[in-house]
């Protein structure tokens, strides 16, 4: 018998493994794509994109090569150092009946089941890992292409529609492909198709060992948080000839997917001997594992529930690890200095997601009491260079909501530069002490920078625009229109009370004499 912990944690040598391959493609991904150039002829555009997609595809498959071999060898120690601990339990059991089994390196039937479980298991992740360099070209190449109908079509420029490229696929840098069409990240993949399938193989191990020594009786684990259909039949007996009064095999889904010892279970089942065995779970135990006891916030919940919680923050903090190797790369490869600026203010973004998302992380921890995993946290590959320059980029940001900033010469500091966002939508609740500078090109072809200035309660309070927006008849102001805006607002409502409409004032004009 395997435990619940040594299930949930057997997958993780093989998960370290092959997420190399996370950040490597998501970086590989970003490098290719800065290097494309700008769309300047959709034929040549297409050319480099397909040759660029298949040199990819090349190095990809020559990574999971690589990998495979490692993998191999890691999972055929792991079934083999794992099938003797769950067997130790079980001949523990067997002794106090007076039986003497075989010790499993003698037992040929046992021997067979873990030399078909170890190859299944591998073979079936060789197969998955190998639709990883698949998944990789597709997903440039739809990057690519949506890339070019930006630009093409006028909707972005070049430099937008290269950072929302590099952004998708760094979201879906190194996935595997099923038959069925259904896709994985390459972590969770791995991680199922081993822990499934070291579970399978103890269990049948069991089984077999049962039937040699007589025993019809199992007896299944039982863990809080176990998924609903399941927690029906935990800690229950088991007859394995389907014997009235028990649960039989078909009962608890036994040899399917969904059911016991499918995908992802962390049951095992373990002897059950009439007259000598004692039930290791009492109903009430039973039902305090599902109780709703767990509080986070003003919700409680069941365990179960609680680590799915758990779960999606992990998921949320990978996914911007991958997102910040990715421009992380992209800002070394990038040749164009305008570009190369964007796509740090980028990676500050990121680099202020993550730490809210780990903020986040450690106090769901804290709250419920659940420890850390780091291993589901975690995207290997995403080195210390990395997380350096994303903690430095965390308290940049923070620094700069701490208080108004000033240049030198005397001209306010602006935190956020929106000038190349397309029709910027103005907030009116937005970051303490934040000043967001905005760009307009007007039908008659006049273009004007503007200002928005936060309060320290992060609500909108003046605005400064650089001239009248094309209609200087409705803007008499200054020497070309240039003029102000203060803003009232009901903070318990959200609704604006008052914007007036005035001349600058000499402190703002000092403040902002680079866009007047």
């Amino acid at each position: 018998m395997l435990t619940p912990q040594q299930l949930a944690f057997c997958a993780d040598d093989a998960v370290r493994l092959y997420s190399q391959l996370d950040d490597s493609i998501a970086r590989d991904i970003a490098r290719r794509i800065v290097k494309m150039g700008y769309v300047t002829e959709s034929a040549k555009w297409q050319t480099e994109m397909l040759q660029q997609s298949g040199m990819m595809y090349d190095d990809i498959v020559r990574q999971v090569a690589s990998i495979t071999g490692k993998s191999d060898k890691a999972i055929k120690k792991l079934f083999a150092d794992a099938s003797v601990d769950a067997l130790a339990y079980d001949m523990s059991i067997y002794a106090a009946a007076g039986l003497d089994p075989l010790p499993l390196h003698l037992s040929p039937s046992a021997m067979q089941v873990l030399d078909a479980g170890y190859r299944k298991t591998t073979g079936n992740l060789n197969n998955l890992t190998r639709t990883t360099a698949t998944a990789a070209q597709r997903n440039f190449i739809s990057a690519c292409t949506r890339a070019e109908l930006q630009v093409t079509s006028g909707a972005f420029d070049y430099n937008a529609a290269i950072r929302n490229a590099i952004r998708q696929c760094a979201g879906d840098s190194a996935y595997v492909l099923y038959p069925s069409g259904h896709r994985d990240r390459i972590d969770v993949a791995v991680r199922r198709n081993v822990m499934t399938g070291l579970g399978q193989t103890t269990g049948e191990i069991s089984r077999v060992y049962a039937e040699e020594m007589g025993c019809d009786l199992m007896e299944i684990t039982a863990h809080s948080g176990a998924r609903p259909s399941h927690a029906l039949w935990q800690g229950g007996i088991v007859s394995l000839s389907g014997r009235q009064g028990y649960l039989s095999p078909s009962d608890i889904g036994y040899g399917t997917g969904a059911g016991f010892k499918g995908y992802n279970c962390r049951h095992d089942w373990f002897p059950y001997i009439d007259g000598i065995s004692q039930r290791a779970y009492t109903d009430a135990m039973l039902k305090s594992l599902d109780a709703k006891n767990i509080e986070y916030g003003d919700k409680l919940y069941t365990e179960y529930e609680a680590e799915q919680e758990m779960r999606a923050i992990e998921r949320a903090i990978r996914d911007d690890k991958r997102v910040l190797a990715a421009y992380d790369e992209a800002i070394k490869a990038v040749n164009d200095g305008v570009l190369r600026r964007q796509l740090q203010g980028d990676f500050a973004d990121a680099s202020v997601k993550l730490k809210r998302h780990e903020a986040q992380y450690r106090d769901f921890c804290d709250t419920t009491g659940f420890l850390p995993d780091k291993a589901r946290a975690q995207v290997y590959g995403f080195g210390r260079s990395t997380a350096q320059k994303a903690v430095w980029q965390y308290k940049q940001e923070l620094d700069k909501y701490k208080g108004y900033h000033y240049n030198k010469d005397g001209t306010q500091r602006v935190t956020d530069n929106w000038t190349l966002r397309n029709h910027p939508k103005t907030l009116k609740q937005y970051k303490p002490y934040a000043v967001v500078e905005t760009q307009a090109t007007h039908t008659d072809g006049h273009t004007q920078i503007d200002r928005s200035i936060y309060g320290a309660d992060a609500w909108l309070e003046r605005q400064v625009h650089g001239s009248h927006h094309g209609r200087p008849e409705l803007h008499p102001f200054g020497g070309r229109g240039e003029h102000g805006h203060t803003f009232l607002w009901d903070k318990d409502t959200g609704k604006r009370i008052d914007r007036q409409t005035r001349e600058l004032t000499p402190a703002e004009r000092k403040e902002h004499k680079d866009i007047l």
